[in-house]
């Protein structure tokens, strides 16, 4: 017996196997194949010789030796960074190109829903990133020198690189869509529109192009035919559609005034806004002038405005409010006429009012509005066009028409006309329509009647979709002519009176695409391209004005600025004709017939209307409320949720409860999500999801393997949910039932507390009079430690003798104040709405992964900076006291938000501190702090223990717990293959599985900035350096700097009184400060020092 177990231990020892990784232990095929190309054999070179194809080689002498020199410096690369792909080096470089040096180009964005003036930023001929342009543009904060711009906009450089992206036309046949040329594509639809004896529609997003428009005009004059008393008629229209409709603020426009128009606001000039479920700082309105115009007002002791919002979900609007009254969505409209019976009788006359509860919730607001006559604004963002005219009565009572309100200088958005597109849809349906060319919009995705104009669609002989994918519409359609992308195409806008921009394109076509006015030219029977197209569009309208300049110097101007101004808006007198009776009537009744919940509809600030569905980053982007990525759920109030026992507390294994949400015959099953200040008996669904859901190849993102292992749709799509009542779209369900489903949902949440639990050293938060009244201690109380001195000089020493945090060290110094250059940050917590702009900037700028839902669950989202979102508690340590509440039964009811509870926003990211406890404890001193004032990595020497990010109070350092640059992650990764990594920024590393990152505090932009300084031979200037994060904030929030040039910006908030340190108590010294949260309320905060 010994003798057999010996042999089997030996046996055993013998078999001992080792392996590296778990792909290695499984042979999985991937890893195998890996690991044999891990150390490539060497070829040896008898073999090249002999090899029959080299001798046909055409390569000479010169050309032999130069790919020689370029192979082995790209060899020796490789050797000790990751491996080479592909690489091309200039032979002939382009005059305006130098490498290593990034290019910027004066541009516009437009998708029908955002408008901002933009610098593209490229790289080697690649653009890489987008930022608002800080001279020119409606979106251009003067104050501040900063174009303001939002996550979908600076994100939309990503979609250029999509390989879903269509590469050349298709067409319909038997065996379903084809590749197709484009001299093929012409000569059928050319034919098609020729032989047609029916009407041609052309249906589009709102057009605020000048040249568009000509283009269309251009179709309009090929096709006409003269009637029966020989006049010229076209046989084609056009038709404006917006996916989120507007139609009832234009329609009540023209009723009152006489202009189908959208208005022009300056709430630069408001100080009193009040808003009725208008979210004006996300999706509401012209966003990117919104935001920028609201925060120059929110400075408290420069003329601080006043913000009441009413609404039933809480919305970003909702969140920044001074006074937010949340009521359910059958009020809102009750709400809009009890203002205006109270603004009535304020003005001398008199009008219908409204329940006595509406009434006495609405009075306070209405007496700031009487108080702030000619300098208030009243917004609502219902679609029903009663509502909208008593919002205009209102307006014109306060006398706001010319001063925050100006129709005469309005904007040229949000034109659509539902109505039009109804009737549009039954011609479809009854064959009366012979071809229907579609630009920029999604129908049989965004409309009520999806199914109907689907049906509709089978009756048209000739349909073509101009989409860059073959989405829900263009799949079903005879021909898709693919756009350029935005990045790639010559455009021009007109998006206000007297306003007008330019697009240029900042790189060449990637595939085979055309400009889908280009097209309408090419059909219309012109040969010209359509940017000379522009150029004669523009030269004929300067000409019209009276300039007497060259045209060549305007163009140039406009060209090199992005903007110009020409002619403007005239100065009638506003005089108001709307049927206040009428209006009234029809505002009540919108709200009646409501049941046991209702539903509202409303748009993300990540993928808006849906046609950001593919962007990864946009769907990584965490809610600003709810912080949940990469879904769509039922927001439902805390007590709802509690009474149908669904499950409360989300995280990484706590799933969500399914909910169905019934509309008549129409239903939708969710996660239902608790949301604070959500109005009980209410729930809200966002639209713009559930992108492909039959197979229609969308972009990438928009589909993803989900928990499951299928290949679904991210969330569902809402939009069936929608109506159509009264000719407009509306997005409120006053009767709907919600039911338990049965089964859970996995959620991806990236915050699960939802208050600061009164811990006054994150939160700081006072009142506009008690900061007026001039004392800091009693808003912004310094942290002291008690010390065993007499500090107050009365002889005893006790606890009241107390120092400063800031004067205890328990590490030495690191030489960086008063010695060159320290760069630091300042936080304005006034200034930040939450919008998520500076989270998707810094993404794009640093090359940071997108690791998919999954991975968000468990809490490995790489997000180097994020907003944390804190709602007040009705407890605090002093009101515990007061109710006999011992500690543990205080902190549970501090985690619990208030019913309509305020919100702050604090963007945080890593905080460089002068006393960095990360750096104590890295074994390996991979990451150091810089003779400049910043915590640096060395990604090439980290081994990965994650000691710092353990001891990193903050929370902001990131582990790669994977190659996220692979297969596995390739369904969201950008940089997942060689079309997705055109977009990553060069001066960045990508970093690798391993290894810990953070925040760099843009450390490139740093470098970049003091070179050029070096090059022109003068200081820096304040403000020439910008992170992404603080070139991002439109809104100022965001302040990079130099901390030890005593004029600076940063320099001058560090040192205000408003200002402080998260966490100061534990004496680390972040090279990040924050503004304490002032807000214009009359009651004292709940947070303060």
């Amino acid at each position: 017996m010994p003798l057999l177990g010996q042999n089997i231990t030996r046996r055993m020892s013998d078999n001992k196997r080792y392996w590296m990784d778990l792909g290695e232990l499984h042979q999985q095929p991937e890893a195998i194949k890996g690991r044999e190309n891990e150390f490539p054999q060497e070829l040896a070179i008898d073999q090249v010789l002999g090899d029959p194809s080299f001798g046909k080689a055409s390569t000479g002498r010169r050309d032999f030796l130069k790919f020689l020199g370029f192979g082995i410096g790209a060899a020796t690369l490789a050797a000790c960074e990751t491996p080479v792909i592909k690489s091309i080096p200039y032979v002939n470089k382009p005059e305006d190109i130098t490498p290593g040096v990034a290019n910027w180009y004066a541009s516009t964005f437009y998708d029908g829903e955002d408008f901002a003036s933009i610098l593209v930023k490229t790289r080697e001929g690649r653009p890489i990133h987008i930022k608002g342009n800080p001279r020119f543009g409606i979106n251009r904060n003067p104050a501040l020198t900063k174009g303001s711009i939002n996550a979908r906009i600076n994100s939309s450089v990503l979609s250029l690189y999509d390989n879903e992206r269509l590469t050349s036309p298709m067409s319909k046949g038997a065996e379903g869509m084809t590749a197709s040329s484009w001299s093929d594509a012409d000569k059928a639809i050319g034919t098609a529109l020729a032989g047609t004896g029916k009407r041609i529609v052309i249906l589009t997003g709102t057009v605020i192009s000048p040249s568009t428009t000509a283009a269309i005009n251009a179709l309009k004059a090929k096709y006409s035919a003269p009637d029966a008393a020989g006049v010229p008629a076209t046989k084609v229209d056009h038709i404006q559609y917006d996916p989120i409709s507007y139609s009832g603020v234009t329609s009540a426009n023209q009723k009152s005034f006489g202009k189908r128009v959208f208005p022009s606001y300056d709430l630069t000039k408001a100080d009193v806004i009040v808003s009725v479920d208008a979210d004006f700082l996300s999706s509401w309105g012209s966003t990117t002038e919104n935001t920028w115009q609201y925060a120059s007002r929110r400075q408290p002791g420069k003329g601080m405005n006043r913000h009441f919002q009413f609404e039933a979900r809480m919305s970003l609007s909702g969140a920044n409010a001074d006074v937010r009254v949340p009521l359910k969505v059958s009020e809102l409209p009750q709400a809009i006429v009890a203002l205006h019976a109270h603004i009535a009788k304020g003005t001398g006359s008199s009008a219908s009012g409204a329940s006595a509860e509406v009434m006495a919730a609405t009075e306070t607001a209405a007496k700031a509005l009487l108080a702030a006559r000619g300098r208030s604004v009243v917004m609502s963002g219902s679609n029903n066009e009663g509502v909208q005219v008593l919002v205009n009565s209102i307006n014109n009572m306060l006398g706001n028409y010319g001063t925050t309100i100006d129709l005469f200088g309005h904007t040229n958005f949000h034109q659509g006309n539902d109505a039009e597109v109804a009737r549009l849809v039954e011609n479809m349906n009854s064959g009366a329509i012979g071809a229907l060319l579609i630009a920029g919009v999604n129908p049989a995705y965004t409309l009520p009647n999806a199914d109907q104009f689907k049906a509709g669609l089978t009756q048209v002989p000739l349909s073509v979709s101009f989409s860059g994918y073959a989405d829900e519409t263009a799949s079903l359609c005879t021909w898709v002519c693919p756009d350029h992308h935005a990045l790639e195409s010559w455009n021009d806008f007109n998006p206000k009176v007297g306003h007008y921009a330019l697009a240029q394109p900042t790189i060449r076509p990637l595939f085979s695409t055309r400009q889908w006015q280009e097209s309408l030219l090419a059909w219309s029977g012109s040969s010209s391209n359509y940017h000379d197209f522009i150029r004669s569009t523009w030269e004929a309208n300067m000409a019209g004005l009276g300039y007497t300049t060259p045209f060549v110097d305007n163009w140039n101007t406009a060209l090199h600025d992005g903007v110009i101004t020409m002619g403007g808006a005239s100065t009638e007198v506003i005089t108001f004709a709307g049927d206040i009776p009428s209006a009234t009537s029809v505002a009540q009744k919108s709200g009646e017939g409501a049941g046991e919940f209702e539903l509202s509809l409303y748009t993300k600030e990540s993928i808006g209307s849906g046609a950001h569905a593919n962007n990864p980053w946009l769907q990584e982007m965490p809610d600003p409320l709810t912080k949940i990525t990469w879904d769509n759920y039922v927001c439902m109030s805390p007590v709802d949720i509690e009474r149908m026992g669904l499950n409360m507390y989300l995280g990484e294994q706590a799933p969500a409860s399914l909910v169905t949400v019934k509309a008549g015959d129409r239903e939708i099953t969710l996660p239902a999500v608790v949301t604070p200040g959500q109005r009980t008996g209410t729930v809200s669904i966002a639209l713009g999801y559930g992108r492909g859901a039959n197979g229609e190849r969308v972009g990438r993102a928009a589909c993803t393997t989900d928990h499951e292992g299928n290949f679904v749709p991210v969330g569902k799509n809402a939009y069936p949910l929608t109506t159509f009542l009264n000719g407009v779209v509306g997005y409120d369900v006053l009767n709907v039932s919600v039911e338990k489903a049965g089964g859970t949902y996995p959620i991806a949440i990236t915050q699960t507390h939802l208050t600061d639990m009164d811990r006054v050293s994150i939160v700081k938060e006072t009142n506009l009079a008690t900061f007026l009244g001039g004392e800091k201690r009693a808003y912004n109380h310094p942290h002291e430690l008690a010390v065993h001195e007499d500090v107050n000089g009365d002889g005893v020493i006790n606890a009241l003798d107390k120092k400063p945090v800031a004067e205890f060290d328990l590490w030495e110094e690191h030489p960086v104040e008063g010695v060159g250059h320290r760069w630091g940050l300042s936080i304005d917590l006034n200034g930040c709405i939450g919008c998520g702009a500076c989270i998707t900037a810094c993404n794009s700028e640093n090359n940071i992964s997108v690791v998919g839902k999954d991975e968000v669950r468990r809490s490995r989202e790489m997000h180097w900076l994020r907003v944390d979102r804190y709602y007040s508690s009705a407890t605090t340590k002093e009101s515990a006291k007061q109710d006999g509440l011992g500690k543990i039964d205080m902190y549970l009811k501090m985690e619990v938000p208030e019913e309509s509870p305020k919100v702050v926003f604090m963007p945080v990211m890593c905080q460089h501190c002068n006393h960095a406890p990360c750096e104590t404890v890295c074994p390996v001193a991979a990451t150091t702090h810089s003779n400049e004032g910043l915590n640096m990595m060395a990604y090439n020497r980290c081994i990965g223990t994650r000691y710092c990010a353990n001891n990193c109070p903050y929370k902001v350092r990131r582990f790669n717990w994977f190659n996220y640059v692979s297969e596995k992650f390739g369904e969201v990764n950008p940089a997942w293959d060689d079309l997705g990594r055109m977009v990553l920024n060069p001066d960045v590393t990508v970093r690798a599985r391993g290894v810990i990152e953070k925040c760099s505090m843009c450390v490139q932009q740093i470098q970049e900035g003091k070179l050029a300084a070096k090059k022109a031979g003068t200081p820096i200037k304040d403000g020439a350096i910008e992170t992404a994060c603080s070139a991002a904030c439109g809104s100022g929030a965001i302040v990079f700097g130099d901390l030890n040039d005593k004029k600076s910006k940063v320099l001058e908030m560090a040192t205000g009184d408003r200002s402080y340190h998260m966490l100061e108590e534990i004496g680390v010294k972040p090279s990040v400060n924050y503004l304490v949260k002032v807000r214009n309320t009359e009651e004292a905060a709940a947070h303060h020092a």
